[in-house]
Protein backbone atom coordinates (compact mmCIF):
# COMPACT_ATOMS: atom_id res chain seq x y z
CA UNK A 1 0.00 0.00 0.00
CA UNK A 2 1.35 3.82 -0.94
CA UNK A 3 1.13 6.53 1.27
CA UNK A 4 -1.81 8.00 -1.38
CA UNK A 5 -3.88 4.74 -0.59
CA UNK A 6 -3.33 5.38 3.04
CA UNK A 7 -4.14 9.09 2.76
CA UNK A 8 -7.14 8.51 0.98
CA UNK A 9 -7.97 6.01 3.29
CA UNK A 10 -7.36 8.77 6.25
CA UNK A 11 -9.48 11.12 4.32
CA UNK A 12 -12.09 8.56 3.30
CA UNK A 13 -12.46 8.44 7.85
CA UNK A 14 -12.45 11.45 7.97
CA UNK A 15 -15.49 11.74 6.10
CA UNK A 16 -17.24 9.68 8.52
CA UNK A 17 -16.03 11.62 11.20
CA UNK A 18 -17.25 14.78 9.84
CA UNK A 19 -20.53 13.20 9.13
CA UNK A 20 -21.21 11.96 12.47
CA UNK A 21 -19.89 15.11 14.38
CA UNK A 22 -23.05 16.78 12.36
CA UNK A 23 -25.22 14.32 13.17
CA UNK A 24 -24.56 14.74 16.98
CA UNK A 25 -24.80 18.40 16.18
CA UNK A 26 -28.80 17.57 14.66
CA UNK A 27 -29.03 15.51 18.13
CA UNK A 28 -28.05 17.55 20.63
CA UNK A 29 -25.05 15.59 21.46
CA UNK A 30 -22.16 18.36 22.19
CA UNK A 31 -19.42 16.64 23.67
CA UNK A 32 -19.71 13.55 21.09
CA UNK A 33 -19.48 16.17 18.70
CA UNK A 34 -16.62 18.02 19.51
CA UNK A 35 -14.88 14.89 19.66
CA UNK A 36 -15.77 13.07 16.38
CA UNK A 37 -14.86 16.50 15.08
CA UNK A 38 -11.04 16.58 16.12
CA UNK A 39 -11.16 13.33 15.02
CA UNK A 40 -11.71 14.42 11.84
CA UNK A 41 -9.49 17.42 12.13
CA UNK A 42 -6.70 14.64 12.96
CA UNK A 43 -7.69 12.33 10.16
CA UNK A 44 -7.02 15.19 7.68
CA UNK A 45 -3.58 16.40 9.06
CA UNK A 46 -2.45 12.75 8.75
CA UNK A 47 -3.39 12.48 5.40
CA UNK A 48 -1.87 15.56 4.63
CA UNK A 49 1.41 14.95 6.06
CA UNK A 50 0.97 11.48 4.12
CA UNK A 51 1.10 13.31 1.24
CA UNK A 52 3.75 15.44 1.98
CA UNK A 53 6.03 12.45 2.62
CA UNK A 54 5.96 12.62 5.96
CA UNK A 55 4.88 9.23 8.39
CA UNK A 56 2.54 11.21 10.51
CA UNK A 57 3.17 11.07 14.58
CA UNK A 58 0.68 8.39 16.29
CA UNK A 59 -0.67 11.11 18.40
CA UNK A 60 -3.52 13.36 18.78
CA UNK A 61 -1.88 17.00 18.72
CA UNK A 62 -0.45 17.07 14.85
CA UNK A 63 0.57 20.89 15.86
CA UNK A 64 4.30 20.10 16.07
CA UNK A 65 4.53 18.19 13.40
CA UNK A 66 2.93 20.57 10.98
CA UNK A 67 5.27 23.63 12.01
CA UNK A 68 8.30 20.77 11.94
CA UNK A 69 7.30 19.91 8.00
CA UNK A 70 6.53 23.26 7.14
CA UNK A 71 8.54 23.11 4.17
CA UNK A 72 7.60 19.94 2.77
CA UNK A 73 3.80 21.45 3.39
CA UNK A 74 4.64 24.48 1.31
CA UNK A 75 5.50 22.12 -1.58
CA UNK A 76 1.83 21.06 -1.41
CA UNK A 77 0.89 25.06 -1.96
CA UNK A 78 0.74 25.78 2.21
CA UNK A 79 2.16 28.90 3.08
CA UNK A 80 3.71 29.35 6.66
CA UNK A 81 0.15 31.29 7.77
CA UNK A 82 -2.19 28.28 6.83
CA UNK A 83 0.50 25.52 8.38
CA UNK A 84 0.47 27.78 11.56
CA UNK A 85 -3.57 28.19 11.29
CA UNK A 86 -3.99 24.52 11.03
CA UNK A 87 -1.53 23.30 14.21
CA UNK A 88 -3.45 25.93 15.83
CA UNK A 89 -6.50 24.26 15.28
CA UNK A 90 -5.18 20.83 15.78
CA UNK A 91 -4.01 21.57 19.29
CA UNK A 92 -7.04 23.68 20.43
CA UNK A 93 -9.05 20.22 19.22
CA UNK A 94 -6.77 17.71 20.48
CA UNK A 95 -6.63 19.95 24.01
CA UNK A 96 -10.88 19.36 23.72
CA UNK A 97 -10.61 15.22 22.78
CA UNK A 98 -10.25 13.98 26.09
CA UNK A 99 -12.58 16.11 27.73
CA UNK A 100 -15.18 15.50 25.20
CA UNK A 101 -14.65 11.61 25.88
CA UNK A 102 -14.34 11.62 29.48
CA UNK A 103 -15.56 14.52 31.17
CA UNK A 104 -13.49 16.64 33.77
CA UNK A 105 -12.51 13.65 35.79
CA UNK A 106 -10.60 15.80 38.72
CA UNK A 107 -13.94 17.71 39.16
CA UNK A 108 -16.45 14.78 38.59
CA UNK A 109 -18.21 16.32 35.60
CA UNK A 110 -19.33 14.27 32.71
CA UNK A 111 -18.31 15.38 29.10
CA UNK A 112 -22.07 15.97 28.16
CA UNK A 113 -22.16 18.84 30.99
CA UNK A 114 -19.06 20.66 29.47
CA UNK A 115 -19.73 21.46 26.30
CA UNK A 116 -22.96 23.15 24.66
CA UNK A 117 -24.28 23.81 21.36
CA UNK A 118 -21.92 26.53 20.09
CA UNK A 119 -18.72 24.62 21.32
CA UNK A 120 -20.04 21.75 19.28
CA UNK A 121 -20.46 23.74 16.14
CA UNK A 122 -17.97 25.43 16.12
CA UNK A 123 -15.68 22.48 16.19
CA UNK A 124 -17.91 21.07 13.66
CA UNK A 125 -16.90 24.06 11.47
CA UNK A 126 -12.92 24.08 12.29
CA UNK A 127 -12.62 20.49 11.31
CA UNK A 128 -14.79 20.94 8.36
CA UNK A 129 -11.72 23.99 7.19
CA UNK A 130 -9.15 21.54 8.19
CA UNK A 131 -10.32 19.02 6.08
CA UNK A 132 -11.49 20.88 3.12
CA UNK A 133 -7.95 22.77 3.24
CA UNK A 134 -6.15 19.80 3.37
CA UNK A 135 -7.86 17.92 0.71
CA UNK A 136 -7.42 20.70 -1.70
CA UNK A 137 -3.56 20.65 -1.18
CA UNK A 138 -3.25 16.72 -1.18
CA UNK A 139 -5.48 16.78 -4.42
CA UNK A 140 -3.15 19.37 -6.00
CA UNK A 141 -0.17 17.03 -5.35
CA UNK A 142 1.11 14.76 -7.77
CA UNK A 143 2.94 11.70 -6.54
CA UNK A 144 4.77 9.08 -9.63
CA UNK A 145 2.78 12.04 -12.26
CA UNK A 146 -0.47 11.58 -11.03
CA UNK A 147 -2.67 14.42 -8.70
CA UNK A 148 -4.48 12.91 -6.15
CA UNK A 149 -7.61 13.92 -7.35
CA UNK A 150 -10.55 15.11 -5.59
CA UNK A 151 -12.73 12.77 -8.15
CA UNK A 152 -10.32 9.95 -6.48
CA UNK A 153 -11.02 10.94 -2.90
CA UNK A 154 -14.76 9.96 -3.50
CA UNK A 155 -17.23 8.25 -1.85
CA UNK A 156 -21.15 7.65 -2.80
CA UNK A 157 -21.87 11.58 -2.29
CA UNK A 158 -18.87 12.76 -4.13
CA UNK A 159 -15.51 14.22 -3.64
CA UNK A 160 -14.80 14.59 0.04
CA UNK A 161 -16.26 18.13 0.76
CA UNK A 162 -18.79 19.06 3.62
Amino acid sequence: MTDKDMAKGLFEQAKSSLQAARQAVRDGHWAYAVRTSQDASELSLKALLLSAGVDPPKRHDLGGALRKNEDRLRRLGLGADEVESLARTAGSLAEDRSKALYGDERHKVPASRLYREKDARDALEAARRVHSRCLEAASAHKAGGRPLSAASCSGPDGPYSV
